[in-house]
């Protein structure tokens, strides 16, 4: 150090820029980088092995001169320790990158990304919402192997107190999911979320079954949806789509991000993919003669493409949002929900003589028995597009006095 004149704050913050790169030092090893681009940074010198090498220290003024001296000094205690700063510096580097890699909020990333391409939009914008509302602002920044059951706990018993009892329950679910995933890319050795699904303090909600519209308002609804003009309170998409929820049995968020090209008017089918139905596989519907003309109607509103969604409306995704139809539903005094006319399909129809496989084919419920599933092929797509007409026909007050007799496969 003898000859080199230590710095000092005033002298690094004075430095100026050169047309060429140069350096002030500080004795010892350490000096200050300054480039022609104004860029300041630390720089400590040495030699290992009889070969020289430098290491960086970071960059001024973020690290001050008295910071630079003291990770300066450490470096010289590696070497006398025998180790390479430089090797240190790197290590340390791979170990934060592994760090980060191991939290719970990168390895949730992750999950979703991996899990994308099997999940609905609605099942992985849910997923991605508790996520972000109620375990990344707790857990995110923590490594994955060091959350323990308790914390977990802490971490979803607020939630739960709060009044928001499913939402506690299913981020417990996907926390569980997360760690399970981590166990299987080997970054942690136990599933606290897992042992948390015992834990008797969240308790189980009960069931609410979703309203169904009764038979006898069913012809009323029509008669309020069929209303034009002034008399007519809901907007054209909202009455289209309301429509088509009763005459094909779809769920509502089938329903609601439809595109005009999904429809064929020459063949009177609407193909829904496999993106918006619950059981993630496409699903084609037949669509009865007042299906096809609420459809036409609807046409001059809101067709411009075929890429163009149905039933439009100026929210974030471009169609109706997700509570729109049932509040329609109470605005005209039904207290019902749109999941609510699959059930009255199903009485319906079943008490009215149809097949119970075409039934059940046409509302996309899967088939429990295996040796049922294996050998039960067949859509009934003829036998549904009689029977969905028969229903479109009963759902205006054609009431049939007789039961239809059951139909066989196409």
């Amino acid at each position: 150090m003898a000859g080199e004149k230590l710095l000092s704050e005033f002298a690094c913050k004075g430095a100026k820029p050169k047309e060429s790169i140069y350096y002030l030092n500080d004795g010892a090893g350490l000096r200050l980088r300054i480039r022609p681009n104004g860029s300041k940074n630390w720089i400590f010198r040495y030699r290992l092995n009889a070969k020289e090498r430098n290491v960086g220290l970071g960059s001024y003024p973020k690290i001050s001169l008295s910071i630079a001296r003291a990770r300066a000094e450490e470096c010289r205690q590696t070497i006398e320790n025998g180790r390479n700063p430089s090797l240190e510096k790197k290590i340390k580097r791979a170990k934060l990158i592994e760090r980060n890699e191991k939290t719970f909020g990168s390895i949730a990333r992750e999950w979703i990304a991996h899990n994308r391409e099997d999940w609905s939009e609605k099942h992985r914008i849910r997923n991605e919402g508790l996520i972000r509302l109620y375990l990344t602002p707790d857990l995110g920044k923590l490594p994955i192997q060091e959350i323990e059951e308790s914390y977990l706990f802490a971490v979803l018993k607020p939630v739960y107190d709060r009044g928001r009892r499913e939402s506690a329950r299913r981020s417990r679910s996907i926390a569980a999911a997360i760690f399970a995933f981590a166990k299987d890319t080997h970054r942690c050795a136990h599933n606290p979320a897992k042992s948390l699904s015992d834990n008797r303090y969240f308790k189980k909600p009960i069931v609410k079954h979703l309203a169904a519209l009764s038979q006898e308002d069913t012809p009323k609804l029509v008669n309020q949806l069929n209303k034009t003009g002034n008399s007519q309170r809901l907007k054209p998409q909202t009455v289209c789509a309301l429509q088509m929820a009763l005459y094909t049995g779809l769920r509502d968020h089938s329903v609601r991000g439809a595109k005009w090209k999904e429809i064929d008017f020459l063949k009177k089918e609407w193909t829904v993919p496999g993106s918006r139905m619950k059981g993630g596989r496409e699903h084609k519907v037949p669509l009865p003669k007042l299906g096809i003309a609420a459809l036409k109607k609807l046409e001059p509103v809101t067709f411009k493409t075929e890429e163009d969604f149905i039933f439009s409306a100026k929210t974030k995704r471009g169609y109706i949002a997700e509570n729109t139809l049932r509040l329609a539903l109470h605005r005209l005094g039904f207290k019902v929900t749109v999941h609510g006319f699959r059930s009255l399909i199903t009485d319906v129809l079943n008490e009215n003589g149809f097949n119970r496989d075409a039934i059940e084919r046409q509302l996309d419920h899967q088939e429990n028995s295996q040796v049922r599933k294996a050998y039960l092929r067949s859509d009934f797509l003829n036998e549904r597009r009689r029977m969905m007409e028969w229903f479109a026909n009963w759902c205006e007050g054609k009431h049939q006095t007789t039961k239809v007799i059951q139909l066989r496969g196409n």
